[in-house]
């Protein structure tokens, strides 16, 4: 008994935040009351506050379990003996995967983080800088391989990342490009720049 409630509190819990991220992504964080989230989750007010103590604290909460399941989805990637060309091509997947299946998760934490303060800033930060880290190895273990130089690895990761991201502002998976393509399409774009760094463009 005591296990059936503890799942049907875990489901429960889930489905609140779920909804609750797509509420604050439609109607922005500034801008959504914890009415919008009751009506929208169809509980009361006082009824969220088991769940969150605040707006605040429920975007924490969001973000933070987003990166987490992010960071464990990017660790069970097999890098070992891989060609780093396939672990940058396996994580570019991961990530266009990652948007299509949690695209709300996905858009608060490009659009909102900076709205947390204190610790809870300080928390998913931590936590996004750790994700980079996966990208930057990736990356440097490539630029190594190739003999190509590697002293600006944090930009390059960065720039990676955010064209991947940027997808959220136009990237429809109902469209004409199919996510897997699209992954493959940011793979060869990406990495014949990052292979021609330091010559001559013609």
């Amino acid at each position: 008994m005591k296990k059936y409630k503890l799942k049907e509190k875990k489901h429960r819990t889930e489905r609140v935040y779920k909804t609750a991220a797509k509420t604050l992504y439609q109607k922005g964080f500034n801008k959504t009351s914890i009415r919008d989230i009751a009506k929208a989750t169809d509980m009361t007010s006082a009824g969220l506050y088991y769940y969150f103590k605040n707006k605040e604290d429920l975007l924490f909460q969001i973000l933070n379990s987003h990166l987490d399941d992010m960071i464990n989805g990017i660790e069970k990637i097999n890098i070992e003996n891989k060609n780093p060309l396939d672990v940058i091509k396996a994580y570019i997947h991961y990530q266009v995967i990652t948007y299509c299946s949690d695209k709300y998760r996905t858009k608060l934490m490009l659009n909102d983080d900076s709205c947390l303060k204190g610790s809870f800033y300080k928390k998913v930060k931590n936590k996004q800088r750790c994700y980079l880290e996966f990208w930057r190895k990736a990356l440097n273990r490539y630029l190594i391989q190739q003999g190509l130089d590697n002293r600006n690895i944090a930009s390059d990761a960065h720039s990676l990342l955010g064209m991947i991201f940027w997808i959220y502002r136009w990237y429809d998976p109902r469209g004409k490009i199919d996510p897997e393509t699209l992954a493959l399409n940011i793979f060869k774009t990406f990495m014949f720049g990052i292979s021609s760094k330091g010559k001559p463009i013609i």
